[in-house]
């Protein structure tokens, strides 16, 4: 329609206003669904392009509700420690009987030097020996806390 009217030597309002009154309104509509179509379309739309850092609504890395961080690769969420170990081994993805662990306990400390690769037995037996360890630390805390409130109670 801008082209029609520069050609005429008018504005597009009296062109669109012209088209509207003498067209067919089922043909109207069908060329106003096509022009509608093409700004929502490939490079026309203003979102064309702008993925991840790029886009507005962007958010990156994102805790998954259990204390774990996650974020977008190949177009679809995966947790952080699995990309770091991955990368760090020069693999696309780790195989999934493969775990990584947490050394400090901390599961969004994602560098490195925190993370150990371990088999999923294996990091099961890690979490159970500490598990069980702070069980023994707790039971010997109590005890020594009832021994001093025996001995100062007399």
């Amino acid at each position: 329609m801008e082209q029609i009217a520069s050609t005429l030597g008018t504005t597009y309002h009296n062109v669109q206003h012209i088209c509207r009154t003498h067209i067919p309104k089922p043909e109207y509509d069908a060329l106003q669904a096509i022009r509608y179509s093409r700004t929502k379309m490939g490079s026309l739309n203003p979102m064309f392009g702008k993925t991840q850092e790029k886009h507005h609504n962007w958010i990156g890395q994102v805790d998954d509700g259990y204390g774990y961080l996650t974020c977008l690769k190949d177009g679809k969420r995966q947790f952080v420690h699995r990309i770091v170990m991955a990368e760090a081994l020069g693999l696309k993805e780790l195989p999934p009987n493969l775990d990584v662990h947490h050394i400090d306990g901390d599961t969004k400390n994602n560098k490195l030097d925190n993370l150990a690769l371990v088999t999923r037995a294996g990091h099961q037996k890690i979490h159970y020996l500490q598990a069980k360890d702070t069980l023994s630390v707790m039971l010997k805390k109590s005890r020594l806390r009832e021994a001093l409130k025996y001995l100062t109670s007399q």
